[in-house]
Parts: structure tokens; sequence; C-alpha cells
């Protein structure tokens, strides 16, 4: 206990340092792993809701703050859910979302979302994340989306799901991102349908190694030879292998491993030593808006904790444009 107490008072230390140095700032940066319903800018979702609305919001980031176990930290995303719940709430979340990260700098990002069906179908939400994009997209800031999918989804969910990623393959969709709670469901249900995807040629990232109760990692790994892992702090042995004799980039969030307990501490996530390795390695925020973080933060921290030195990050942070999905024209 004395271990985490101290690791979460060295987070908030860092933040505040992390502001005071312009170094991280500046680095033109790649964000490969933020999840929308999680990053939505705490300014446009206070601007959605009512008094009773924004302290139910603070409460929750305040819960998350405080450290919360791996699956409590989901029913946070059902607060988010209750203010943006039109197309046009989409839409312009989005392109704050868009506008907060040039602000930092961030000029390409991976968007991750499951489908969402907010009255006139799952298409029309698409549609709506991709009109925030285009709205914001310039010759400094691009943007693509991961269309998400659970292991607990259902086989018609996740039909649509593909259908729509090799709809729009070609129009913003960049691939897909298996994520949610590894913990629940059993990803054999849409089996057929991850491969179907992956038979369209459309890219996979897959979340592995959140909670070590997870048993279906190497099975992933095979089925889907994905071309980022999301995490990875919780690997099996053979997982394990598997991604480092494939060279496989792992995509690192320092904070929110440890606000929601993957870690005690920064210096433990098991992403610095594989770093060390010589493995690919790509710093990520999760979800900005859950863990208060931005990228220049997790670059910071980086430093800070995991010992690399400013060329250093310079050289992962240059690589992360490496490591982004390849769209198809």
């Amino acid at each position: 206990m004395k271990q985490a107490i101290l690791g979460w008072m060295m987070l908030l230390q860092s933040f505040l340092t992390a502001h005071a140095d312009p170094f991280f700032h500046d680095l033109p940066k790649a964000d490969l792993h933020l999840h929308l319903g999680g990053a939505y800018p705490k300014s446009y979702l206070f601007s959605l809701a009512t008094e009773e609305q924004k302290e139910k919001l603070e409460h929750a980031l305040s819960s998350v703050a405080n450290r919360v176990a791996y699956s409590e930290v989901f029913t946070v995303f059902e607060v988010v859910r209750q203010l943006v719940d039109t197309e046009i709430k989409v839409q312009r979340g989005v392109e704050a979302l868009c506008r907060e990260l040039k602000g930092d700098n961030v000029v390409y990002v991976e968007i991750r979302t499951g489908l969402k069906d907010l009255g006139h179908g799952a298409e029309a939400y698409l549609q709506a994340v991709l009109a925030g994009i285009e709205a914001e997209k310039s010759n400094r800031f691009t943007a693509k989306v991961l269309l998400s999918l659970q292991r607990n989804s259902s086989l018609e969910s996740a039909r649509k799901t593909i259908d729509l990623a090799i709809k729009y393959q070609s129009r913003g969709v960049a691939g897909i991102d298996l994520s949610g709670d590894s913990t629940v469901g059993d990803v054999l249900t849409i089996r057929e349908e991850l491969v179907r995807a992956k038979n369209a040629g459309l890219p996979f990232i897959v979340h592995i190694g959140e909670d070590p109760r997870e048993k279906d990692q190497l099975f992933l790994l095979e089925t889907l030879q994905p071309q980022r892992i999301g995490h990875g702090v919780h690997l099996m042995p053979q997982a394990k292998e598997w991604i480092l004799n494939n060279k496989i980039p792992l995509e690192v969030c320092l904070t929110s491993s440890v606000l929601v307990q993957m870690i005690d501490d920064l210096e433990e996530h098991p992403g610095i030593a594989m770093l060390r390795l010589g493995h690919p390695v790509v710093f990520c925020t999760d979800d900005p808006l859950l863990f208060s973080v931005t990228l220049s933060d997790e670059l910071f921290r980086a430093h800070r904790f995991g010992g690399l030195s400013l060329e250093e990050i310079s050289e992962v942070n240059r690589m992360a444009f490496e490591y982004a999905l390849k769209q198809k024209a």
C-alpha cells in the first residue's frame, strides 16, 4: 500500500513538472492509442451538462484520479454516453478533441471508438466521427479511426462493425481495435468475423495484458497477427515471446496503467524494460479525459521515471509515426 501511495504522489508531482518543460510539448507527436469515449475535452462535456451531470462527471473523474480497479474504470464511460447522445454532439465533440490535440502539438492520431446507434443507426454515428475529423483536418493534423470490438461483442454487432470498417476502409477507417474488459466474454463467439476482417486486409490492434486472468492472449496473437499491442502489462510467457520474436510494437500508457492499478509505479511498466531490449515501443494517452493526461505528459514521465534521455524520447517519438497504420488509398 505504501508503495502504491508513493507512486500516486510521484505521478501528481510529475504532472506539474511536465507542463513547465517545453521540450515535450514542442515535439510534433503521434498518439496511437486514444479512446474517443474517454477523450472528449472536459470543457466540451461541461458545455452539454446540467449542474447535476457536472457533479456526476467530476465525481467519476475524481474516483479515477484516486486509482480504481481495472474493471471499475469502464463505469465512467456511462457518464459520457449520457452527455454525448446525438450524432451532432459526437461530431462537435470530435472537433473539440482534435483542437485540444493540436494544442499539445499532436499532428497525427488514431481515434478508437465502438459503433453506437444514437437514433439514426451505426453508420450515421461513424459518419459523425469522420465529419468531426474532416472539419479539423489540415496539412499539420491528420486523424484516422479504428473501429472497436470487444471480446463479448455479439456476432451481429461484430458483423456490422466489420461491414462498415470494410466500406469506409479508404474513407478514414484504418483498422480494427479489439478492446474492452479483457476478462469478460469469449472471443471465439466472434472469431469468424475477426477472420473475415483479417482476410479483407483490415489491420488489427489488440489490447492484451491488461489483466493477469486473460486466457486468450496467444490465440489472438496467432489468429490476428496484430500490427500493435495495447498495454501488454500482464503478458503470459508464450505471448511475450511471440511479441518479442515478431517485433510487434507495444503501446505503453504509463499514467492509465498506474491509475487503474495494472502497476503500482511508473517505473514498473514492463514496456520500459522491453524498450531497453530494443523492442519497439510507443507512448500513448489511452483516455486523456479520464486520466487527465496529455501526450506531452506521457513522454515526460517516460523520461523522468523510465530513465529515457531526451535523445531517446525524440527517437521513440519519431518512430511512433512509423508504427502508424497505413490506410488503403
